[in-house]
Parts: C-alpha cells; structure tokens; sequence
C-alpha cells in the first residue's frame, strides 16, 4: 500500500514540475551534480565575463556621473549668488551664461544616465538568459531524479527485497536511498520555485529600466530645448538692448509692467466670463480629465522654475512645452467657454483663455493664429489656435525665446501647476 502511494505521489509531481516550470530557468545546489563540462556550465562561464565586462562600464558612467554632479553643484552656488544680484545688465548676461553652462552639464548627465541605463538594460537581459538556461537545465537534472525514483518503487515489494537478500540490511538500505532521493528532490522544488520568483523580478526590473529610458530620453529632449531657448534669450537681450545699460532699465521696466498687465487681464476676464455664463445659465462641460494641449511632451521650463530666463521679472506660472513648431495645431486641453482671444495680428503677446468646470481655466500663449473667438463653447481636443513663439513672429510677444507653448492652468484665479492635470 506504501508503495503505490508513493508511486502516486511522484506521478502527481511529475505533473506539478511539468505545470508550473515550462519558463527556461537558473541554477542552483544539486542533490544530483550535473557532469563536469556541461552545456550549462559552459554558457554560465562564457557569459560571466561578458556580465561583468558590462558591469565595469556601468561604474565607469557613474563616477564620470559623480564628477558632472560636483560641477552642477558648483553652478548652482553661483547661479544662487547672481539671482540675488541681477539689477543691470552685465549681472543677467553672467546669469545666462552660468544658466547655459549649468544645463550644459544637466544634458551631459543625462545622456550618461542613459548610456548606462541601456548598459544595465543589457545586463539584465544576459543575467534573464542565463538564469533562464540555467533553470532549464535543472528540470532536465530534476527530471533525472524523478526517473531513477521511479524505477526504485517498480523494483520488487519490500517483503520480496528482504527474502532474495536475506537481510534486513539490504532492505533498508534500499528505503534510506529512496528516502535521500525523494527529500533532494524536494528541496530542489523549493528551490526552482525560489529561481522561478527571482527571475519574474529581474523581469519586472527590466521592464521599469525601459521605462526610465524612455523617460530619460524625454528629460534630455527638454534639456537640449531648454539650452537652446537659454542661448536665443540671451542674444535676444543683447539685440535688444544694444549692449546699453540705459536700454536694459527701460526694457526691464517695460517687461515688468507689461507683465503685471496681462497677469491683471486674465484675472479680470476670467470674472467677467463667469459672470456672464451665471446670468445666462450657461452650463460648462465636465470632462474627467486633461488632455496635452500639443502632441509634444517636452517640458522647457517648468512651473516658477528656479531656472527661468526672466525670473527676475516674474515667476513663471506655466510651462513652456518645447519641440512645438511653429504652427503647431494647438488643441483644447479641457472643455470649456471662451472667455478672450488676445490677438490683434501684431507681435504683442497673443493667447487665448478658456475657462472650465471646477473653478478650473486655462491659458495658451504666444498664439499665431487664432481658431475661436470669444464666446464660443469648445470640447476637449479641438483646435483652437496655432502655436507660436518664434521671436519677431506674431503674437511672440517680447520675452519668448523660440518656438513653443506656453501653457497656464489656473484654479480659482491663481496659477497652479500644469504637470498635476495632465497625464
């Protein structure tokens, strides 16, 4: 009776390793050692050094890391220092340069985190392989053991065993040695099981690594965006200003002002629309959700970024969304009603607001041709506008540094950040 039990119990884990472990898989301690020189052996030695070969590389990108963050650290100190000391013009032209080396240094470290997250993606990739093989090839060796218990329990009954031996010696070697077998073979269950765990997070792993890569390819787009527009405010301002302190003070002035105009307009506008929707019953749409107002994702400054050219005359309150050509079909980012399109054909500072439900409206600038009018209701994902921003162009308005959207998100009247809308 012991004996079919026992049989039964192997056949059942037969089908229980044959169910459960069809993934290639990695190695581990054997109660049956696998022969000197096997395939196995092989691939785990010859794919060794290629792991570590990578390994070095990865350490190599790091430390070159390591030494661009000192330098970054010390462009911070500096910027920090001449954000408190710009009152002429020399001061924002050292700023612009030390802004430009500092995103210099951010782009460079960027492409050196990707160089080596592709580096670990392929290390993870060769470590997945091996342990896979590896895995594989313990089924075979489990799959060996398996057998050889098998043909332990067909050999004759315990009561045969003892008289053709003629000895209870005999007999219970026979159990001991089966007894061996069925609790090694245990135990490399437990283990492939432990195997078949660490793999699925190695692949886990790798799939968040492809993740931040994409990512890190997206920050290093708005890096490489961000200087550029770094580069065309400064030769802007030089334009500008003719290199004259006298044309600075007076284009600083101007700027300021002009600023605090458009901040005040919106505001009032924004009353007055919400104003007239209440007394004509005017019912707003309720999306869920945001949309990206452009197709790009790449952010060239960011909400009150400590970074930005003319924080000096304003915190930022948008973002600017870079690799946006210029006529770039602009869309509705939520439902709404129109309240103004500020745009009279000339270079003036152009934009659109729209306002939502949920005290929630938005702003699009530097506009080059407008799509709506003022008191038109629009759904989400309309075009609305065409993108602008090109200096000169217009409804670039005269602090844009190139080609983009500058794109606003307001609650209750007060800017709010962009990036916690949007998906």
């Amino acid at each position: 009776m012991k004996i079919k039990k026992r049989k039964s119990a192997i056949i059942v884990l037969a089908l229980f390793i044959s169910a459960n472990f069809l993934l290639p898989q990695n190695s581990f301690s054997q109660t049956v050692a696998p022969a000197a020189g096997t395939a196995d052996s092989a691939i785990s030695d010859s794919a060794d050094p290629e792991i570590q070969k990578l390994k070095d590389e990865i350490q190599k990108y790091q430390d070159q890391m390591t030494e661009l963050e000192k330098q970054h650290q010390a462009y911070e100190a500096s910027i920090s220092i001449k954000r408190q000391e710009i009152s002429n013009l020399k001061n924002q032209m050292d700023l612009l340069d030390s802004n430009v080396q500092k995103v210099g240094v951010e782009a460079q470290t960027l492409d050196l985190e990707i160089k080596k997250t592709d580096l670990e993606i392929a290390d993870l990739g060769l470590e997945i392989n091996l342990k896979e093989k590896e895995i594989a090839g313990q089924k075979g060796q489990m799959g060996d053991v398996i057998r050889t218990i098998y043909l332990q329990e067909r050999k004759k009954s315990y009561l045969e065993i003892v008289v053709l031996q003629g000895n209870l010696g005999g007999f219970f070697k026979e159990v001991n040695e089966l007894q061996v077998l069925e609790q090694g073979l245990s135990e490399k269950l437990t283990t492939l099981n432990d195997l078949k765990t660490q793999l699925n997070s190695q692949k886990d792993s790798l799939a968040q690594r492809k993740t931040q890569l994409s990512d890190l390819h997206e920050q290093l787009l708005g890096k490489k965006e961000r200087l550029e527009m770094d580069k065309n405010a400064k030769n802007q301002l030089l334009a500008n200003t003719k290199g004259q302190e006298a044309q600075f003070q007076k284009l600083l002035a101007e700027v300021k002002a002009e600023q605090a105009q458009i901040n005040s307009d919106i505001q009032s506008l924004e009353i007055k629309a919400r104003e007239h929707l209440k007394q004509t019953n005017g019912i707003l749409p309720n999306d869920k959700d945001f949309i990206w107002p452009v197709a790009s994702r790449v952010v060239s400054a960011y909400f009150h970024d400590p970074d930005y050219p003319y924080r000096y005359i304003f915190e930022h309150p948008a973002i600017d969304i870079g690799r946006t050509p210029q006529g770039t079909p602009i869309r509705a980012a939520r439902s709404g009603y129109v309240a103004t399109v500020k745009f009279d054909g000339s270079k003036s500072y152009a934009y659109i607001l729209i306002v939502h439900s949920d005290g929630l409206a938005t702003v699009y600038g530097h506009i080059s041709k407008p799509y709506v009018k003022e008191d038109d209701f629009v759904v989400q994902g309309e075009v609305i506008a065409l993108s602008g921003g090109m200096p000169g162009s217009v409804g670039s308005g005269s602090l844009t540094s190139g080609p983009h959207l500058h794109f606003e998100v307001r609650l209750n009247g007060i800017p709010v950040d962009p990036l916690s809308y949007l998906p």
